[in-house]
């Protein structure tokens, strides 16, 4: 404190000397106006670029500061201290009128503000060391200059005392990292106006993608196969679709990336039934149960898609199937398997919950029969009712049962009761397995906490059994609650499968469905095909798949999760075959037929959409971190990149979030902006936390297979480019355009190799744009030395492989269609 007071001390009198001497504006820079800049505001060498040069027709002039970070730049005209600023008394914020931009105010603010326009900088500042003016120099929203306001810091004293917080909050660096310029000046972070996105120009008029002519007689077979859950199936089937064996890899070779595992959430390891050593850990424990040694609690955890919900039915219908075979006479087991996926109302969950019990009930042979649970349940009652307050008309018998049936009726009615008194019966004869699945579909915590109070509470008052899942985001959220504290879990991760594993098993499962069924369908010249057996189908189209460049995409895509890898595959079986009677007639010829993996790839990418849309697809955008700033466009891809980079060194673990923090508000990224990026990588499936936990600006993280695909493979795939570039906003008006003049000249060719040459200029003017919007962050890295992962661009470093992915598709075209532009079958016809 003693600092800064003294500082400011120095300051104002080094200013008082600069005036009355009648000092130059080179004195008036040197000893108060750089000074205020680096000890007062708190801008680095690094920041500040004296004497940028500014030129435009020919002639060069020179503004005296620019402070520059990554995000935003502010120009600074100095002009010395006796420099005659008139301004109004009393006022901070003033409109940038004729009448307040006149005079040598007015010249120094015309100055300023046109210097930033040809810098491309949309806000200034003039000061003559004591009064500062600061205002927006150029504007993205329609507003004019005129109308704009300017803030006015009227005098030296009460800039570094009574307004010093206010200077301070509008123009240090941290403040301007933060975004006090756009909010103060403008009202609002953004830049990004109107609609600069190829997918909203051309949508309306782009033709989607039809079905592929064989899908509906092979529907029922995917959707049945194929399903996310196929807690439907019966054993059999269950048990030839189900994959035991998890994901290993450790390293991939194609993009160099080793794939580190995240964080157990337990102090000891937790039980991995997965692995064969440990596969038959859940039956045992409910062997043990079902002898009625100590009830049982199992947390079952696992990420997003890694299979929790087809391990509990496997379990339950294969693995430990003989343990709830039921009985006539005996009691049995009983599993109760609730799944939060049909809970209409996330707040009434405990209800929920006694209202799927009671409909298991109401199901099974044992719970929904008066003499054998519901009468031994009441018995205790019904005996203390009979010798206490309903004695004297219990030797009515009619009465008397009529008072009994009244009793459970409105038990039955209310459910809770009901319930307590059938389970807490039930679990003294036999095992009651209570299992609660996707508790994570309930998104507020208030809610998820209150239901596992509940569900906990419920099973130690009636002494069922308890196996709970739920992703390891959800557990780590709450595992320090006094909730989850004071109960002794027995810990069970999942292991997401080998995604070409699960699908191989499904292909097999769908043909099974289908053997034997005839059928037919239109091809695309109209010829009418029969089929003798259905079941072929799947022969030709699990080609294009298993073991094949689109199977690998898939299983990338997916990243882990199983789930996303099944919907993209019924996808791409859905709308992946443009010309399916070709494709027909050449497995019949060969006995093989795959599917060229740029019609694959934009199934999987689009589904039954007509144009790339992230909201909508099962990947998303690296190219637009949609914040609507055009500095922070690219910061996805760079964030991640980086951490990228970092993986690819054999001891890399994780990266702390406060690390990348500290790198970004070096380069000049708030906090805000840091973590939506950090969030949105995660969501996407680019990043996960190394806790498994919700990411915050505190959580350590590892890149996925997929983020590692995104900066070293897919960056420079041609469908993959072309088709995220319809959801990229484009800042720049004339790339714009011409990406748009483009796109209708692509939409009105009809020669194939015309068309395709023209999608390939499309792909390149749009990666030079990129590139050169990725600049500014590689040149700040550089220039502030942050470690070398943050310094590449991923543009420049995939540019030959880029030229030569390109330079395949032009050869491919002209060796399928010759120069004409037809294929074979084209000319035949």
């Amino acid at each position: 404190m003693t600092s800064k007071v003294s500082n400011h001390k120095e300051i104002l009198a080094a200013y008082k000397g600069v005036q009355l001497g009648n000092a130059n504006e080179a004195a008036t820079r040197l000893k108060v106006i750089d000074r205020i800049l680096r000890e007062v505001l708190g801008w680095d060498d690094e920041d500040i670029s004296p004497e940028e040069r500014v030129s435009e027709d020919g002639s060069t002039t020179y503004a005296d500061y620019v402070l520059r970070t990554a995000n935003t730049a502010i120009v600074v005209e100095a002009k010395k201290a006796s420099a005659n600023f008139t301004i109004p008394t009393g006022v901070r914020k003033q409109k940038l009128s004729s009448s307040f931009v006149s005079g040598e105010v007015g010249s120094a603010i015309k100055q300023a503000r046109d210097y930033a326009r040809k810098l491309g900088i949309d806000f200034a500042a003039v000061t003559n060391g004591a009064i500062w003016i600061i205002f927006p120099a150029q504007r993205h929203d329609q507003v004019k200059f005129s109308d704009s306001n300017a803030l006015i810091f009227p005098n030296l004293n009460s800039l570094l005392n009574e307004d010093y917080q206010e200077f301070i909050d509008i123009l240090s660096r941290d403040a301007v990292v933060d975004g006090s310029l756009e909010i103060t000046l403008l009202g609002r972070h953004e830049n990004q106006f109107g609609t600069r996105k190829l997918g909203a120009a051309f949508s309306p008029t782009s033709k989607a993608p039809g079905k592929n002519p064989i899908f509906p007689l092979i529907e029922d077979a995917v959707i049945t196969a194929f399903s996310d859950s196929i807690s439907e199936l019966d054993g059999e089937l269950l048990e030839k679709c189900y994959v035991s064996t998890p994901d290993s890899m450790k390293f991939d070779n194609r993009v160099s990336l080793h794939i580190s595992k995240r964080e157990n959430l337990f102090k000891a390891a937790p039980v991995r039934p997965m692995k064969s050593a440990e596969s038959n850990y859940l039956r045992e424990r409910l062997a043990t149960s079902v002898s009625r040694v100590k009830p049982l609690a199992i947390l079952l955890l696992g990420t997003v898609g890694a299979g929790k919900t087809t391990f509990l039915h496997y379990t339950r219908k294969v693995k430990a199937k003989s343990l709830f075979e039921k009985s006539d006479k005996e009691p049995y087991a009983h599993w109760i398997y609730i799944d939060f996926r049909d809970c209409p109302d996330p707040s009434k969950s405990v209800e929920f919950i006694y209202e799927k019990i009671k409909e298991y009930f109401v199901q099974d042979e044992y719970f929904s029969s008066y003499s054998r649970s519901v009468e031994s349940a009441y018995l205790k009652e019904i005996d203390a009712l009979k010798k206490g307050p309903l004695f004297l008309i219990s030797k009515n018998k009619d009465k008397f049962e009529q008072v009994v049936v009244d009793l459970i009726s409105k038990d039955y009615e209310k459910v809770t009761p009901y319930v307590d008194k059938l389970l807490r019966h039930a679990s003294g004869e036999c095992a009651v397995f209570l299992v609660i699945d996707n508790v994570d579909q309930i998104e507020d915590e208030e809610a998820q906490s209150k239901l596992f109070g509940e569900t906990i509470s419920l099973g130690h008052k009636l002494g069922v059994n308890l196996i709970m899942a739920m992703r390891g985001a959800t557990y780590a959220r709450h595992k320090n609650s006094p909730t989850f504290d004071a109960f002794d879990f027995d810990p069970l991760q999942i292991d997401p499968p080998r995604v070409s594993s699960v699908l191989s098993r499904r292909f097999l499962l769908a043909k099974q469905l289908l053997e034997g069924k005839k059928g037919g369908f239109t091809a695309e010249h109209g010829a009418h095909i029969k089929l003798d057996n259905v079941a072929r189908i799947i022969d030709l189209v699990q080609s294009s798949v298993l073991g094949t460049e689109i199977g690998h995409r898939i299983e990338v895509l997916a990243a882990e999760d199983v789930r996303f890898a099944l919907r993209m595959t019924r996808e791409f079986l859905e709308f992946g075959y443009s010309n399916f009677g070709r494709a027909w007639n050449l497995y019949n010829k060969d006995g093989r037929y795959i599917l060229p993996k740029h019609e694959a790839f934009r199934a999987i990418l689009l589904g039954n959409r007509n144009v790339y849309s992230e909201e909508f697809s099962p990947i998303g955008n690296p190219f637009d971190a949609h914040l609507s700033i055009n500095s922070t466009q690219l910061l996805r891809l760079y964030v991640l990149s980086a951490i990228v980079n970092y993986a690819s060194s054999q001891t890399f673990r994780h990266i702390d979030g406060t690390e990348i923090v500290e790198c970004l508000r070096r380069i000049g990224f708030g906090d805000l902006i840091t973590l939506k990026v950090l969030k949105d990588l995660c969501k996407f499936r680019f990043l996960h936390t190394a806790s498994q936990s919700t990411p915050d600006l505190q959580s350590s993280f590892v890149p996925s297979r997929l983020g590692g695909y995104i900066v070293r493979d897919l960056i420079f795939y041609m469908p993959f480019l072309e088709n995220v570039l319809f959801d990229t906003y484009i800042p720049d008006g004339g790339v714009w355009e011409e990406l748009r003049k483009l796109s209708h000249q692509i939409d009105e060719a009809r020669n194939r190799i015309e068309r395709v040459d023209l999608r390939i200029e499309r792909v390149k003017i749009f990666v030079n744009y990129l590139s050169m919007l990725y600049a500014p962050l590689q040149e700040e890295s550089q220039k502030r030395n942050l470690p070398a992962e943050w310094c590449g661009n991923p543009f420049i470093e995939t540019k030959s492989s880029l030229e030569l992915e390109l330079g395949k598709v032009a050869v491919s075209v002209r060796k399928n269609y010759g120069e004409n532009g037809k294929s074979k079958d084209e000319e035949n016809d």
